[in-house]
């Protein structure tokens, strides 16, 4: 390696050397920068698109919970009411008249009295 003459660089090789650096960084990161920007808005996009879906989702979850126990108060409601109600008896013409009797206040017919 002694052997070997000294090589000299020409006046403009460090110019050239650092403007061609210059060159290719500024030129490459402005494309990964402008896809990083798409990138992080498409993320940013999705993220607020899924928080939307996920807020739906649950107000349609106590929407239907809510008339779960609404359908539950009434069913229960009803079952008192059949539970509670009095024996009765619906009696309907072909008019369309309908007489609704009471099985406790009626008056029983002569064949199921008792004679003491």
């Amino acid at each position: 390696m002694r052997s070997l003459p000294r090589a000299s660089a020409s006046p403009a090789f460090t110019p050239d050397v650092l403007r061609r650096i210059r060159a290719d960084r500024n030129e490459r990161p402005l494309f990964w920068r402008v896809a990083a920007v798409f990138a992080m808005a498409a993320c940013l996009i999705a993220a607020v698109q899924l928080g939307i879906l996920q807020q739906r989702q649950h107000a349609r979850t106590v929407a239907l919970r809510a008339e779960q126990q609404q359908i539950q108060a009434d069913l229960a409601a009803v079952k008192k009411s059949a539970s509670d109600a009095e024996p009765v008896v619906v009696l309907e013409s072909d008019q369309g008249t309908r007489v609704i009797v009471d099985l406790d206040s009626a008056v029983q017919p002569a064949s199921l009295r008792q004679y003491d």
